[in-house]
């Protein structure tokens, strides 16, 4: 099942593990961290670490096709960042930024939308992955046809094997690159990126160029999927300014694709404490240590970590959630960007 992170720093899972990161998310965080200095809870999770020590910037992303922000109700943030938003996409339809908020509630933001074409259209075909038969874009292996022009389009930075190799799509923005590469994963999100980056620019001369009869097949990729990282909510933090709040929403939504038309990203991210802490809540309904210690000992005598229901008196399954109101569904208005998706039938 595919998952939203919000930190390279992500490991990655097998099997299965579909993982995308997107920075949204980490803009937002980014104006926190530098309203407030790093973000710190009681106790201090992990993923805020992470995002504390990320840098992005203008050198990851352009600031003409984002907008992140932080601040107060009181000081005019959501204004701002409608004013701004609007101002560099008239088409958002924004889910996550409120029309308004308390003026003491606290808000961080991030938006990013950024679509590159490719400037002639690769064929649709038939591809496989993992045993499937599924839709893919790349060569038709015509002798004559747009098949010139969509090799021109691939620079193959790397070839070690058939299963080993990275390759760019060269799209309408000389300053973005669209990097593909077939390679063993290593243990987090961000050592992957960093082993394929580093073979970038490996080949040189005919080596980086397709050759006529040399086959190309990428799986066409769509992806429309929120994350929330709770580990990060109804934690007290901690600071002169911000003792006393909590985060009660920790998202971010990822559109992206990938196909024979180009390739593209929208995502909107939000961080927010809008009131009081919530009430504390002791409930065991986790995984939880137990143990017996004398007071002025330096160990227990014993110890028991509990996982599973087998020490326990069972009396039934826990009843299903109460179903949703008729109507309730995705949020509405939250369409494909432009250029989202495959082009018009034809086109290949």
């Amino acid at each position: 099942m595919p998952s939203v992170c919000a930190s390279l720093s992500t490991p990655l899972w097998s099997p299965g593990g579909d993982l995308v990161f997107c920075a949204a998310f980490a803009l937002a965080w980014e104006k926190l961290r530098a309203r407030f200095g790093p973000i710190r809870m009681d106790p201090q999770p992990a993923l805020a670490d992470a995002l504390n020590a990320a840098a992005l910037g203008g050198e990851v992303v352009d600031p003409a096709w984002s907008v992140s922000g932080a601040g107060f109700g009181g000081e005019g943030i959501v204004e701002a960042l409608r004013a701004e938003l609007f101002s560099k996409f008239p088409d958002a339809k924004p889910e996550y930024l409120p029309e308004e908020v308390p003026a003491d509630a606290l808000l961080a933001y991030g938006y990013l939308s950024k679509i590159l074409k490719f400037g002639t259209t690769f064929a649709v075909r038939e591809g496989t992955f993992q045993g499937s038969r599924v839709r893919a874009f790349g060569l038709d292996n015509r002798a004559f046809g747009p098949d010139p022009a969509r090799r021109s389009q691939i620079v193959v930075h790397d070839w070690a094997a058939p299963q080993d190799f990275v390759i760019e799509l060269v799209a309408d923005d000389p300053d973005c690159r669209v990097v593909v590469a077939q390679m063993a994963p290593v243990e987090t999100l961000a050592a992957t990126v960093a082993s394929a980056l580093g073979r970038l620019d490996r080949l040189g001369g005919e080596a980086r160029l397709l050759a006529q009869g040399e086959a190309l097949a990428i799986p066409r990729l769509r992806l429309d999927l929120e994350g929330r990282f709770g580990e990060l909510m109804d934690r007290p933090l901690l600071g002169e300014t911000l003792g006393g709040k909590c985060f009660d929403e920790a998202k971010q939504r990822v559109q992206f694709h990938l196909n024979e038309g180009g390739a593209g990203a929208t995502a909107e991210a939000v961080i927010g404490s809008y009131g009081r802490p919530p009430p504390r809540s002791f409930q065991m309904t986790s995984p939880f240590l137990a143990l017996l210690q004398r007071r002025e000992a330096s160990a227990p005598y014993l110890a028991a970590w509990v996982e599973s229901t087998a020490w326990m008196e069972v009396l039934g399954p826990v009843p299903p959630p109460a179903a949703p109101p008729a109507g309730w569904g995705s949020p509405p208005g939250w369409g494909p960007p432009v250029g989202f998706g495959p082009p018009p039938s034809g086109t290949a």
